[in-house]
């Protein structure tokens, strides 16, 4: 547990001395299903609001989708860059017409990751300084998606040392290799689920979530905040899916590149 008292970890312990709070694995669960704000401002809105289906602010309810809000709306308290907070409010809170589903679930039709989009993926981490050298070869772009994303899982974790560049500080001394490998496992389920990608939890995630098993040491504040990081690489969770499935056009005709091969 992160011993910061201004970290999730101490807000998730303060609220659940006064109320029951969301199991960490139902937690992940909420927060893969809101990829259109950050996962630090999801796990927030899971302890608010823990049957939130999806949430804007009262403008953007009337400006993008013409929907009103209730007279007994809740306002739903979230972070936000130079404010203290912001305020949001979920779906069953507002009336008016339908939300389009590709507004709350908008990889639901997306395809899979392509080789180009991990071309543009590995593209802007280079230009951040992250060169991932020791890459395991495959000829699948989603697994080789995974093998990026547990790397990055480890970096911005603090796992690996510290990165002054990147902003990242080294994670405690005392931290053992499974607390840093589930931390890692669960940074990289939350973004592939986010992404709209149906990757299978592995290792110590999979059998706290399929098997029940004991929930390991964990801090859950450097958990969201990496996921944070990660996807602010790429410009937030909707871009970055966008990123991975890029599929850049040939400047030739299938029969002209046959002939130029030839």
């Amino acid at each position: 547990m992160d011993k910061n008292v201004n970290s999730f970890d101490a807000l998730y312990a303060e609220v659940g001395s006064h109320r029951s709070v969301m199991p960490w694995g139902e937690l992940l669960g909420f927060v893969r299903r809101f990829p259109q704000i950050a996962a630090f401002n999801a796990a927030l809105i899971a302890q608010q609001n823990a049957g939130a289906i999806f949430v804007e602010t009262e403008h953007a309810w009337q400006q993008k989708f013409g929907r009103l809000l209730a007279d007994e709306a809740v306002a739903l308290i979230v972070l936000h860059p130079f404010a203290p907070v912001r305020f949001v409010y979920d779906v069953e809170d507002t009336h008016g017409p339908p939300v389009p589903d590709a507004a709350v679930n908008p990889f639901k039709a997306a395809g899979a990751p392509t080789w180009d989009g991990h071309r543009l993926v590995m593209e802007v981490l280079h230009r951040k300084g992250l060169d991932l050298a020791g890459l395991p070869k495959t000829q699948s772009p989603t697994v080789m998606l995974k093998h990026v994303l547990d790397e990055l899982a480890l970096v911005y974790a603090g796992h690996l040392g510290a990165f002054p560049k990147l902003g990242i500080a080294a994670s405690e001394t005392d931290i053992d290799g499974r607390q840093s490998r589930f931390e890692a496992e669960c940074i990289t389920w939350l973004i592939a689920g986010r992404l709209g990608l149906k990757m299978a939890a592995t290792g110590t995630l999979k059998g706290y979530l399929k098997h029940g098993e004991l929930l390991p040491p964990l801090s859950r504040d450097r958990v969201l905040h990496s996921v944070n990081a990660i996807e602010k690489l790429f410009g937030g969770a909707l871009a970055f899916g966008r990123t991975i499935r890029e599929d850049v056009p040939s400047l030739f005709p299938l029969t002209q590149q046959w002939s130029l091969s030839s």
